[in-house]
């Protein structure tokens, strides 16, 4: 009897609340102009979204497999400590990463259904380098440091290829990720990357570059 008891006493609440609403406003004149305004809100809101991945679209470049998508060059700052020139452009750009090896990551946008049959291509983004310490202990402690060497200037929150691969790709975009991983850093060691339809490929293009690429067999 106790729960009826109360939830006739809440009945008896929601009564009082819609007559106290019906009087204030029973001729709905407020109705119109309120789902107009909202409806105006949702319009904007909806051009500012579609702006965001207008932004992010214009990062990404067509995929075209054999290009030469970045060159890097380290050096050597301290055991463990390299400055990386990064160049994908006409500016190059200094990243200090800290560990013994490094790391690539390329977001991927793959084409599906109209996209592809009106041929738009697949497109590519750079997106992270990091470095890895082969010692567990130290890269426990890197983990921290992971959102340094991001090339591009989106914050996570509003990546557009981050929350399309969360909602696990449509009929239109899907996601992919390429990835060159764990190529030991050396004291002048040059690379170039090249892309293509399932990855990316670090090429040496001197001596360094060549023997740090055999330590990694």
């Amino acid at each position: 009897m106790q729960y009826y008891g109360l939830a006739g006493l809440v009945l008896v609440i929601v009564a009082l609340i819609l007559l106290a609403v019906f009087r204030a406003g029973w001729r709905l004149g407020w109705l119109l102009p309120w789902l107009k305004g909202n409806l105006l809100l949702l319009g904007v809101l909806f051009a500012g979204a579609l702006a965001v991945v207008a932004w992010e679209l214009q990062q990404f470049k067509t995929l075209e497999p054999g290009a030469n998508v970045a060159t890097l060059e380290f050096r050597k700052l301290d055991p463990q400590r390299f400055e990386l020139i990064f160049t994908a452009g006409a500016e190059p750009r200094s990243i200090i990463l800290e560990g013994d090896m490094w790391q690539l990551d390329a977001q991927v946008l793959r084409w599906r259904g109209l996209g592809h049959a009106i041929g738009l291509q697949d497109g590519y983004r750079l997106h992270r380098l990091k470095g890895r310490y082969m010692a567990l202990e130290q890269q426990r402690e890197l983990l921290d440091a992971e959102h340094a060497g991001v090339l591009h200037g989106t914050p996570g929150w509003r990546d557009a290829w981050y929350w399309l691969d969360r909602l696990d790709g449509g009929a239109l975009l899907e996601t992919d990720a390429f990835v060159v991983r764990f190529i030991p850093m050396a004291e002048g060691a040059r690379f170039g990357i090249e892309i293509g339809e399932t990855g990316l490929t670090p090429v040496p293009m001197n001596r360094q570059a060549m023997n740090a690429m055999q330590r990694s067999e």
